[in-house]
């Protein structure tokens, strides 16, 4: 280093990496936060320190470890971040395409003697495939937010990182046409410029603190879906069932888009509990959600409603419609077997629907189909019903009582 104030820039550069990559290993060891990205985004941080102090050894001779090896530490720290950001939200990894990048770029650099003289084009080179990482971490981030959120704020979240590879794209275009601009936006030679150093700064901060927000985002998204679904099946609980049967009966009402409801009860289950066990009881209910879930349509929305109740919003489903999937459903049911303890365990539903009528609310609706099963005990189990009134319910269950 030729100055005081570059030291010190490099100071501060290092010890903020470093803090993020003991922050990462933090969450990865000791919270257990998002482990496997957490670790991908610890070793970026450190990969980039590395890179950084190796930049500040370079001198005009040729040195492959302080010129192709230090651009190469900063590019696999920026594939890092791309990994760590899949981890983040399960997607698919991008292994392959990126070591091939990787690969790329070294074969290219490889191509002349690491030194000033050519530190143009490995300028060029370095910052090219920093913005094809930084700009594809941004899109996979784009993709995986908008599932949660608004295009708009899913698109803000990842400006840091689409602003992040213009900014690169911007610097090799520069030094494309205007080589001489080199020792004012590059770090080819020495960090001594401070615009370098203050951009190499705001960077790093940059994207710690997107990364940072897209794990806490991810977090909540995860609480908040842990919250909806319940333990044992998996199925949406409850707590979320009136929010989606909010937007059904909202599609209805503006767009005439017809919707069931359907409540089942499995038949019998304080008898498989008592006769096999409360966890052959589990075993039933998670059997029964399973053939519910590769039996109906992804559109339909399945919840456990009760200890054994199962209730099903059907879109796009009349009363015909309705009949037929109850009818498939109780199929599916009374032929799947289930072994417990080398002991067979067979179960059938009653199923009760009932679907929408300009008349009638959600609440309303919601009991007509819970009559509705109920009403299907009653006559035997094992059968389906429909109601179309709460006038048509209280009759039959005043006639049921007497």
């Amino acid at each position: 280093m030729e100055n005081s104030q570059s030291i010190v820039f490099v100071q501060f550069f290092s010890l903020i990496a470093l803090s993020c990559a003991i922050a990462w290993t933090l969450l990865a060891t000791l919270l257990r936060i998002a482990p496997k990205a957490s670790w991908c985004f610890a070793a970026a941080n450190t990969f980039t320190v590395i890179g950084i102090l190796l930049y500040t050894q370079r001198t005009e001779a040729i040195n492959y470890l302080y010129w192709f090896v230090a651009d190469m530490t900063i590019l696999l720290g920026f594939a890092l971040v791309r990994w760590g950001c899949q981890y983040l939200f399960k997607q698919a990894l991008s292994y392959r395409f990126d070591l091939i990048l990787l690969t790329t770029a070294a074969l290219l650099m490889l191509l002349v003697p690491p030194s000033v003289i050519y530190a143009v084009y490995l300028v060029i080179v370095m910052s090219m495939t920093a913005a094809i990482f930084i700009s594809l971490s941004g899109i996979d981030n784009f993709r995986a937010v908008k599932k949660h959120l608004p295009l708009y704020y899913a698109a803000l979240l990842n400006v840091p990182f689409f602003t992040i590879g213009l900014l690169f794209i911007i610097r090799a275009i520069v030094l494309l046409f205007s080589p001489q601009q080199l020792a004012h936006i590059s770090a080819a030679d020495k960090l001594n410029s401070p615009l370098v150093l203050w951009s190499y700064i705001i960077l790093l901060l940059l994207t710690n603190l997107v990364l940072f927000g897209n794990t806490l985002a991810r977090l909540v998204f995860k609480v908040a879906r842990l919250a909806n679904k319940d333990q044992l099946t998996g199925l949406w609980n409850r707590h979320a069932l009136l929010d989606k049967l909010k937007q059904v009966d909202a599609l209805w009402l503006r767009n005439d888009l017809a919707y069931s409801l359907m409540v089942l009860d499995l038949d019998h289950f304080k008898r498989i509990n008592d006769t096999y066990g409360h966890l052959a009881g589990d075993k039933v209910l998670k059997h029964t959600a399973e053939t519910l879930q590769n039996t109906l349509r992804k559109i339909d929305f399945i919840c456990r409603y009760g200890g054994e109740e199962f209730l099903i919003i059907l879109p796009l489903t009349n009363k015909k419609e309705a009949q037929i999937v109850a009818e498939k459903i109780q199929q599916k049911i009374k032929e799947s077997v289930i072994v417990w303890q080398k002991k067979h365990i067979s179960t059938t539903l009653s199923i009760g629907y009932a679907t929408c009528k300009t008349h009638l609310s959600i609440e309303q609706l919601l009991q007509l189909a819970d009559d509705a099963m109920y009403l299907a005990k009653s006559r035997g189990r094992n059968t389906i019903c429909s109601l179309d009134s709460i006038e048509q319910a209280n009759e039959i269950i005043s006639t049921t009582r007497q």
